[in-house]
């Protein structure tokens, strides 16, 4: 009788087929990571929008209280955003944007507050974001 040769199941895979596998991955990667740059750029513009949107509450109901924005009931000027009565520095800070990072200009009957983003984050380098009394937001950097 002739002795019939088993072939060997083989276990693995071939060189071939890990390259390919290794160029969809690159080829995934090369689309994703620009996505996540751009989401990130979105991240601090939303947190900056938000912390802008609590100092604009905030002197919204001062306004309401004294007539005008740049003096609180005490009469005392307000020359930095965390001068506004009931914010907190600690209401500022964020992954991309902290207290010292907002400016306010203030008069009686307008205001602007900047935004500008940490140098140590690069998402954020560069970004400016402004807010008026108007609730216009303009933005330069994103």
């Amino acid at each position: 009788m002739k002795q019939i040769r088993k072939m060997k199941n083989k276990a693995g895979f071939t060189l071939v087929e890990l390259m390919v596998v290794a160029i969809i991955v690159a080829i995934l990667a090369a689309v994703a990571i620009p996505l996540m740059s751009s989401n990130k750029k979105r991240a601090a513009a939303t947190e900056c929008q938000a912390a802008l949107g609590t100092a604009r509450a905030a002197l919204r109901a001062m306004f309401a209280e004294t007539g005008v924005y740049d003096k609180d009931l005490n009469g005392d000027t307000i020359a930095a955003v965390a001068d506004i009565p009931g914010i907190e520095t600690t209401d500022l800070d964020g992954r991309y944007f902290i207290y010292t990072d907002y400016s306010i200009v203030v008069a009686a009957s307008t205001y602007t507050i900047t935004a500008t983003g940490r140098a140590t984050i690069p998402e954020a380098k560069d970004v400016v974001i402004t807010l008026n009394q108007a609730g216009t937001f303009t933005y330069a950097g994103l």
